[in-house]
């Protein structure tokens, strides 16, 4: 049954405005993405413990904002980093995730960014803390200590594979390489606080530094 052509154009109407409106809120959406990352990046920069960072301020459903924009491994990225850090606080403010949880989690997101980080210097900020996680996690005996040892050192060294300029990463590995010669019996509380996360490392796309 056709409709009538005196009903086609007030439908035809109706239409035009609906995708106006669309349009109208995918703009917006455009728009309201880089003031939320500014916004958020600002907050992470003062207080790394932030919760709620980040969220989507998409006032459509589905966000295709983000998706136009993509933004899915930017905002990966930067959580990633507040995940390393919520570890080093000991929990997860938004989940209240206990200190186990929260390490698996940020293992788990930074060896993820090591593999398909965008940018070297990205995969190499990535290789730098999941070793910085790995030589700071409690360990029972000497035989895992080594291993603990070896592992981060190979994160170091992928680091700074990525990024020759890696200062952080470099350093790390030279200390790692220190506590790994024989007779050396220190890994305890102040050799694992002397492990840096590197001036700026990472930090340009989120505005702040470690």
């Amino acid at each position: 049954m056709s409709v009538p052509r005196a009903a086609r154009t007030p439908l035809l109407a109706v239409g035009c405005f609906l995708v106006a409106a669309l349009l109208v809120l995918f703009a917006f959406d455009l728009r309201s993405w880089p003031q939320r990352l500014t916004h958020d990046d600002l907050r992470f920069r003062a207080l790394h413990s932030h919760a709620g960072l980040w969220r989507s301020p998409s006032l459509l459903p589905g966000d295709p904002a983000r998706i136009v924009l993509g933004l899915d491994e930017p905002i990966a990225y930067r959580r990633a980093l507040q995940l390393f850090w919520f570890s080093r606080v000991g929990s997860a403010p938004d989940t209240r995730a206990d200190l186990p949880t929260v390490r698996v989690r940020a293992e788990e997101a930074l060896a993820r960014l090591v593999s398909v980080g965008r940018t070297p210097q990205e995969r190499s900020t990535a290789a730098n803390l999941l070793g910085v996680l790995t030589v700071t996690t409690p360990t029972a005996d000497s035989e895992t200590q080594t291993q603990t040892l070896v592992r981060s050192a190979e994160y170091f060294q992928q680091a700074i594979a990525e990024d020759p300029t890696n200062v952080a990463a470099k350093l790390n590995l030279e200390l790692v390489l220190r506590l790994r010669r024989p007779g050396k019996s220190g890994f305890n509380r102040d050799a694992r606080g002397g492990f840096g996360f590197g001036k700026g490392r990472g930090a340009e796309v989120v505005g702040s530094g470690f």
